[in-house]
């Protein structure tokens, strides 16, 4: 049963296959008292409300929470808490929401190349990815154990905008080693490499064209729910879920670092003689630039 407090979701709207709905619901949409507990402000973790995150993160962050939070809930209110947290039902969740999250992986890589975390040493970056999976795997186990209806939203929620945190953390960790090596990264470089260090094989050593980050972006999408799905049924295991969590966040980071160095592309030497990154239009700018190199139903770019 769904908690007192909880409306019962509405799932009026079917999709053809009877399982996903085919419209998004909105954080407006939910009573004004819900909506509150659960919006970005009040139930996101600290560490993704930080102070020290550029507000351009921050305000990436905000709206993937409050984009999806609705989606989430109305997936999960009413489900007893052993199918809630299935891997099943997670990945059906997400897939519910995989196009807020996928336009936001690709978004927040731009935030990565323009706003990156501060520390000059890789090792800084690793640190603070696995602080930030070790987090999230508390608070998806504080979420899970603890109540059900709202905290379950949470739990899953903290999960999905801590694997996209993660990806930020990565992209920053990259852009601030290609910078300390007299290069200037776009986020079609930045990708590229993201998606080598998570498997995908085409890319070694070539350069980063617009073609090859528009078919790495296309493979980092396929593999986003299903990863996302798995480290958080794995988070779940009472206590060593933050340790699972916090290793598999510090991996994914370190794995970036210790990528060789792509080949420059010759519109990063006219980049660096425009001191393009000094730009102050130009992060909203290769934000939908590369939104659109990026797109997983337009063809891909000629280079």
């Amino acid at each position: 049963m769904a908690a007192p407090d909880d409306p019962s979701p509405d799932r009026s709207v079917q999709a053809a296959g009877g399982d996903v709905p085919d419209r998004h619901r909105h954080l407006g949409d939910l009573p004004p008292a819900l909506a509150t507990r659960l919006a970005f402000d009040k139930a996101a973790p600290r560490r993704l409300r930080s102070e020290r995150l550029p507000d351009e993160v921050t305000d990436e962050l905000r709206d993937l929470w409050n984009g999806i939070v609705a989606d989430v809930y109305d997936e999960v209110a009413g489900v007893r808490r052993g199918k809630a947290f299935s891997r099943q039902n997670v990945e059906r969740v997400l897939r519910r929401v995989s196009d807020r999250l996928l336009q936001a992986e690709r978004v927040i890589i731009v935030a990565g190349v323009h706003y990156p975390l501060r520390g000059e040493h890789a090792w800084k970056h690793v640190a603070v990815a696995g602080a930030g999976g070790g987090g999230s795997a508390v608070a998806e186990e504080v979420a899970a154990y603890a109540s059900m209806g709202t905290a379950t939203t949470v739990a899953i929620v903290s999960a999905v905008v801590g694997e996209v945190f993660e990806t930020y953390v990565a992209a920053s960790a990259r852009t601030r080693q290609y910078r300390q090596a007299g290069r200037s990264p776009d986020p079609a470089l930045v990708l590229v490499d993201l998606a080598e260090a998570a498997g995908y094989g085409d890319s070694a050593g070539r350069r980063a064209t617009g073609h090859l980050a528009h078919d790495a972006a296309g493979w980092l999408g396929e593999q986003l729910v299903v990863r996302t799905a798995s480290r958080f049924t794995r988070s779940l295991v009472p206590v060593f879920g933050v340790g699972m969590g916090a290793g598999i966040s510090a991996v994914g980071v370190r794995k970036v670092t210790r990528l060789p160095m792509r080949p420059a592309a010759p519109d990063e030497i006219l980049r660096l003689a425009d001191e393009v990154m000094a730009d102050p239009d130009s992060y909203p700018r290769d934000r939908d630039e590369f939104l659109v190199l990026t797109d997983p139903d337009r063809p891909p770019p000629l280079d």
